[in-house]
C-alpha cells in the first residue's frame, strides 16, 4: 500500500486541489489508479484506452467501488484512442502509468499530449526504469528487436501502431516535453518488485534503503521513473 501512494503521490497532490478541473489519464487499463485517486480528491476525470475489454472491465470496477463506498465518483472511462482525441477536450492534469512506452508514433503522440494540455497544466508519467538491467532483460524476452507492432482491438476491429515495451528514460521524457514548452524533473523509485512484496525481509531492507534516500544514487536497481512537467 505504501508503494503504490508514493507511486501515486504526485497525481494525488495536484488531483485534490483541481476540483473543477479536468483529469486525463491515457492508458487506464482497469481504470484502478484513476479510480483510487479520484476518491482522494474532487477534480471530473476522463480516463481513456484503446483495449475495449479493459474499458469494460473498469466501467464494472467503478460500478463495484461507488457500491461499495455508497457515493458517486466522477470519472467518465472511454474507449478512445489518444490520437482521436478532440483538441477542444483540454485538461489541467494528464497522467499515464506503465502506458507511454506503449504509445506510438512517439513524437506525434507527444505533440497530441501537449496539445491536450491546458497552460498551466500538469503532465505526471510513470513508467518502468529504463536503466534498470533486469527490467530491460525482461522486455527484451517479450519484444526481442519489434519494438513497434501493429495491433487489432477484437472488440471493435480496430487497427493501432503498439510500442511493444519501447522503455524510455527520464532524460528523454524531459527532452521530448521540453520541445513543447513543457518543462519538468524525473526521478526514479522503488527497490522491490511487486512480486516480492511477501518477502518481509526483502520489504525491510528495501524500504531502509528508500528512507535513506538511496534511490538517486542506486537508480539501475530502482523499479520506476517519475516524471512530472508543467506546462508554461
Amino acid at each position: 500500500m505504501r508503494s503504490y501512494d508514493r507511486r501515486l503521490a504526485p497525481l494525488i497532490d495536484v488531483f485534490k486541489f483541481k476540483e473543477t478541473q479536468r483529469v486525463l489519464e491515457v492508458g487506464c487499463g482497469f481504470g484502478h489508479d484513476l479510480i483510487w485517486t479520484a476518491q482522494a480528491g474532487g477534480g471530473r476525470a476522463v480516463g481513456i484506452d484503446v483495449n475495449s475489454a479493459f474499458v469494460d472491465i473498469a466501467r464494472r470496477t467503478k460500478a463495484s467501488v461507488e457500491k461499495h463506498i455508497g457515493r458517486s465518483i466522477d470519472v467518465d472511462i472511454r474507449r478512445c484512442n489518444l490520437l482521436d482525441m478532440s483538441l477542444d477536450e483540454q485538461s489541467g492534469l494528464i497522467y499515464m502509468k506503465d502506458t507511454f512506452h506503449h504509445l506510438e508514433p512517439r513524437d506525434e503522440v507527444v505533440a497530441r499530449l501537449s496539445a491536450l494540455l491546458g497552460p498551466g497544466g500538469t503532465i505526471v508519467i510513470v513508467e518502468p526504469n529504463a536503466w534498470n538491467p533486469l527490467i530491460q532483460l525482461q522486455m527484451f524476452r517479450i519484444r526481442g528487436f519489434r519494438t513497434v507492432v501493429e495491433k487489432t482491438d477484437s472488440a471493435t476491429g480496430a487497427r493501432f501502431i503498439f510500442g511493444n515495451e519501447r522503455l524510455v528514460t527520464g532524460v528523454r521524457l524531459r527532452s521530448l516535453f521540453k520541445r513543447r514548452g513543457i518543462h519538468g524533473l524525473s526521478k526514479t523509485i522503488r527497490f522491490l518488485p511487486t512480486k516480492l512484496s511477501r518477502q518481509s525481509l526483502l520489504v525491510r531492507i528495501a524500504l531502509l534503503l528508500e528512507r535513506m534516500h538511496l534511490e538517486p544514487l542506486l537508480c539501475p536497481a530502482c523499479i520506476h521513473t517519475i516524471y512530472v512537467g508543467r506546462k508554461e
